[in-house]
């Protein structure tokens, strides 16, 4: 098993964003490996760059399964995607406010 599957299993039976510390020594028991600096710095990558991870703030890692989705309700009142992002506008703003040309 890949450590950072380890790390999601890990995650998803705690059921709660966990300590980063506390998540990478949970995935080196799982994975019987020992704590040295060098694995820890690499699971620890491997979780930054995961996109079913998420950082909750506090040194806490959660999944990204767990964050509410946002979007249009189902009752038909939303916005689109393309009514909500209009990277020309934000451009022009961007433009106005840093003085780029």
């Amino acid at each position: 098993m890949r450590p950072v599957d380890a790390a999601y299993e890990v995650l998803k039976s705690a059921g709660q964003p966990l300590p980063v510390y506390d998540l990478i020594e949970q995935v080196l028991e799982t994975l019987r490996e020992e704590p040295e600096p060098r694995r820890m710095a690499q699971i620890y990558s491997d979780i930054n760059l995961d996109v079913r991870f998420v950082y909750r703030g506090d040194g806490l890692w959660g999944l990204r399964d767990w964050a509410p989705r946002s979007g249009p309700s189902r009752g038909g009142g939303g916005s689109t995607v393309k009514e909500r992002f209009r990277p020309e506008e934000e451009a022009d703003e961007l433009e106005e406010e840093e003085g780029w040309e």
